[in-house]
């Protein structure tokens, strides 16, 4: 039981790291004067995947690397964002989204997919294929800052030193939590008799994306459905360019061929299944159901067969 409590601690840890991350770099943004937009589509984002990163760069670090860690929590992460994140608030509430979103965000995420799925058709993604993936990031933040630049000469924030104290207090808790967690889920592995890819997809994933899921169900109780959608697309294709691409600089993130099966084409298949459904600028409560259903089927059938 030793294992559960330090992964529950460790999650908390990984929590208000990110948090006070967060918040101290948007008030260095501000103080910068960069815009809002610049703010959310960079700091934000990264800031929201913050768990995610750590603990998959920790995972690929240590005793020779755990590939399988990084990947299940890229992956599961990706599920459980669009099942159960965007699944639950619209199950729950309703989605309706902006037709901006429709024409870059999400035509970007499927694209993002598609490119995950193409690397991992030999089961690994290599240092030159990791380089692609974050190219792709990087090209369309530069797309996005370019078509919403807004200029700002001087900052409107006066620095305050709290938030350098707050900015070094995050990374002691992200990196002892990412540590942490990484001894936690090998513990819980070997304990359950599982892989450590399949805790990653079940446990991890789900308590890395709890910050999306939670601003996924208040932004579509509240109406705000592209904030929802946002959030979890941003969340989405950060963690399958980024993560996955750093990771395999570090060395190749090779996982057992089982897992990807298993797991890869249904990412594919729940993220062209959302393009689908929002086609229409929401997502029914019907649909949302269906979303919810998928990622509870694809977890029963990972812990069934791996």
């Amino acid at each position: 039981m030793l294992e559960f409590l330090i992964f529950a601690v460790s999650l908390v840890a990984l929590y208000y790291g990110a948090k006070s991350i967060t918040e101290s770099a948007v008030h260095f943004a501000k103080v910068l004067g960069v815009s809002e937009f610049v703010i959310g589509a960079t700091v934000v984002a990264f800031g929201t995947a913050l768990p995610e990163f750590s603990t998959s760069m920790v995972a690929m670090l240590v005793d020779g690397g755990r590939p399988e860690i990084a990947a299940g929590n890229v992956l599961g992460s990706i599920l459980a964002n669009t099942g159960l994140a965007l699944g639950a608030a619209a199950m729950f509430y309703g989605i309706y989204i902006d037709r901006k979103i429709l024409e870059t965000d999400l035509s970007f995420l499927l694209a993002s997919m598609l490119a995950v799925f193409v690397v991992f058709l030999d089961f690994k993604i290599t240092w030159i294929e990791g380089i692609f993936l974050i190219a792709i990031y990087l090209s369309f933040i530069r797309h996005e800052i370019s078509e919403h630049r807004k200029s700002e000469s001087k900052g409107s924030e006066k620095f305050r030193p709290k938030y350098l104290a707050l900015f070094l207090a995050g990374i002691v808790m992200l990196s002892a939590g990412a540590s942490y967690m990484v001894d936690a889920i090998r513990a819980i592995s070997a304990t359950l008799g599982l892989s450590e890819a399949v805790v990653a997809v079940v446990l991890l994933a789900v308590g890395t994306s709890l910050p999306e899921i939670s601003t996924a169900i208040v932004a579509a109780k509240n109406g705000r459905g592209d904030i929802a959608m946002g959030d979890v697309l941003g969340a989405n294709t950060f963690n399958a360019l980024i993560i996955l691409g750093a990771s395999s600089l570090i060395q190749d993130v090779a996982v057992n061929e089982a897992f990807v099966s298993t797991t890869l084409p249904v990412v594919v298949l729940i993220s062209l299944l959302l393009g689908f459904m929002v086609l229409g600028n929401r997502i029914t409560r019907f649909e949302g159901s269906m979303l919810v259903a998928i990622y509870f089927l694809e977890i029963i059938t990972i812990l069934t067969i791996l």
